[in-house]
């Protein structure tokens, strides 16, 4: 990283930074492509990040978190995915499994779940996407009706991260017609009626769970319901700002792996008598890669700032657009690296490749980058007006 960064952080900042560094070089990294190989949830590593208090960055200190804010969460979320972006994926699941408690729930359920989750005694997963309704979350079939004291839910939800091992699921169902009748609940995973697919064949974050989740007629008391009925949408459209966050996050931290990777490989490999790194036209590109990744940690990090100083404040549009940047500057970034390295870019032994597969995702998931270009358009021409 540049001296830049270290300037710009506190030293708690650094602290953290280092003690994630440390832990993914360590304990992390190393197991990043067996689990890939092997597509094994990693359940060693999740473990260790609940230990280490990472799951509660952005969870108040009275509810089990750590209080750190989104400066904090983007820079541990970044230092992961220089290790492992499936790992990365399921650890920012856990959190945003987490953000609709903290939005609309009330103080009891805060305390009933929140302090598990932070320090990964249970997973967690959210369940927004469908079949037939992903960005476009007021198209949600899922139903819930009120039946007595609780409620029943049917309905199937699709792409679900950490879906098959979460304990337990935030769910937006229908309650009511219209985009002002969706709801929120906290489903116990464990409950009759609730049936995970098996895990879905992916091409990059293979290590990360991944399902088909199925509800039939699944029982959830009304204790569960965060907030009244209908605040789901509003909720919705603030979790994904804050997930988009965390995806430009994870997009910069595979785009550094990249770069750092194609920065070792072109000093080592020698063509022509010399390594590859003093022909002229590699250095142009490994300039072109370093000034994209440090040009999307800036954005990042400003955003991240903008967030800590107005929790409450609208980041709808900067998110979208930190997240489309960043998640291209990944996928730029690695299909370089791959290029530079040549043959050997290509070949699984090397990491350019698995950098190249994961980054692919993060222009996909949390609304497709093309969608959020519209969204983006329709809500600047809404601004400039």
């Amino acid at each position: 990283m540049s001296t830049m960064d270290d300037i710009e952080l506190s030293a708690e900042d650094r602290a953290l930074r280092d003690l994630v560094r440390r832990l993914a070089r360590e304990r992390i990294a190393g197991e990043a492509r067996r689990i890939d190989e092997a597509e094994e949830y990693p359940h060693s590593s999740m473990r260790l990040l609940g230990e280490a208090g990472l799951f509660g960055l952005l969870i108040p200190e009275r509810y089990g978190g750590q209080g750190a804010g989104m400066r904090q969460y983007a820079l541990t979320t970044e230092e992961l995915a220089r290790a492992c972006a499936a790992t990365t994926t399921a650890f920012i699941t856990q959190t945003h499994a987490m953000l609709p408690i903290l939005a609309v729930g009330d103080d009891e359920q805060k305390r009933r779940w929140l302090p598990g989750l932070a320090a990964g005694r249970a997973l967690g997963a959210i369940a927004i996407t469908e079949p037939e309704a992903g960005t476009d979350v007021p198209a949600l079939a899922t139903r819930a009706v009120r039946d007595g004291d609780g409620y029943v839910v049917s309905g199937r939800k699709m792409f679900i991260t950490s879906g098959g091992v979460a304990d337990l699921i935030t769910l937006f169902a229908r309650t009511s017609p219209g985009r002002d009748g969706i709801s929120v609940f906290v489903v116990d995973a464990r409950s009759p009626g609730v049936r995970p697919g098996r895990p879905l064949a992916k091409m990059g974050i293979r290590a990360s769970n991944t399902v088909e989740l199925a509800f039939d007629e699944v029982r959830v008391p009304a204790t569960a319901r965060l907030g009244p009925e209908g605040v789901g949408f509003h909720t919705a459209v603030h979790v994904l700002s804050d997930a988009r966050i965390s995806t430009a996050a994870q997009a910069v931290g595979i785009a550094q792996r990249a770069y750092d990777i194609a920065d070792g490989f072109t000093r080592q490999r020698r063509q022509f008598g010399r390594p590859v790194r003093e022909f002229q036209a590699v250095q142009l590109r490994l300039a072109d890669m370093y000034i994209a990744v440090v040009t999307a940690r800036l954005l990042v990090q400003r955003l991240a700032r903008f967030v800590d100083a107005a929790p409450d404040g609208n980041r709808a549009v900067e998110a979208a657009a930190a997240k489309v940047y960043c998640s291209d500057v990944a996928m730029r970034v690695a299909g370089d690296a791959v290029q530079l390295m040549g043959g050997y870019g290509y070949m699984r032994e090397f990491e350019a490749e698995r950098c190249m597969r994961d980054a692919k995702i993060t222009q996909i998931y949390d609304g497709t980058n093309d969608v959020n270009r519209l969204v983006l358009a329709r809500q600047l021409a809404k601004r400039s007006a």
